[in-house]
């Protein structure tokens, strides 16, 4: 009986192994090159960006036509979204600067220049083709003598939306980089 018992739930783990299946996993690219820009900088901090909750989870999140935000089924990103998305920036930042940026913990033994704060109000794709990024970045130099700042930024970038996942994580990174460039220009010159 006991035998019995053990592969009967043995059967029913494989059939429901079998029945359910891992989802798709998805990096965004790295962005194509963007122009350089002289900042007054030499070492940047970034801080853990602040995400909206539906971004900061592995979810890929859609906003349809009414504004519902809803995760994509069977897929998710490949890094936790808070992680991925301060990465990114300090990559983009470290690539459109001639300065030496990581992310927060600054791991250098100097500190930084200047620290970089971002706070998404909005980070998602609709169901129209659109991946918009929206929120607040602040400025906040090291050197008491140089002033702080803050600045809006509303980045939009299209996507084909019948390309699915790939093009939204292609329209992520772009904008991602877009975000960057504005920083650098608009907050670390």
């Amino acid at each position: 009986m006991k035998a019995l018992l053990t592969a009967s739930a043995l059967c029913a783990a494989t059939l429901m192994a079998a029945c359910s299946t891992d989802p798709d996993l998805y990096v965004a690219p790295k962005p194509e090159a963007v122009q350089a820009v002289r900042i007054s900088y030499a070492s940047v901090a970034v801080q853990e960006v602040s995400l909206p909750t539906y971004a900061a989870s592995q979810d890929i999140s859609v906003a349809d036509a009414s504004g519902k935000i809803s995760p994509a089924s069977d897929s998710l990103w490949a890094d936790e979204g808070t992680r991925a998305v301060t990465l990114s920036l300090a990559q983009g930042l470290s690539d459109a600067t001639n300065a030496r940026v990581a992310p927060a913990p600054w791991p250098f033994l100097n500190r930084p220049d200047v620290t970089v704060d971002v706070r998404f109000e909005s980070f998602v794709a609709d169901a129209t083709g659109q991946f918009t990024l929206r929120g607040m970045y602040f400025i906040a130099p090291e050197d008491a003598g140089r002033a702080d700042r803050s600045r809006s930024f509303e980045i939009t970038e299209a996507y084909d939306v019948a390309a699915g996942i790939p093009a939204i994580a292609a329209a992520r990174s772009a904008a991602l980089a877009k975000l960057a460039q504005d920083i650098a220009t608009r907050g670390l010159r």
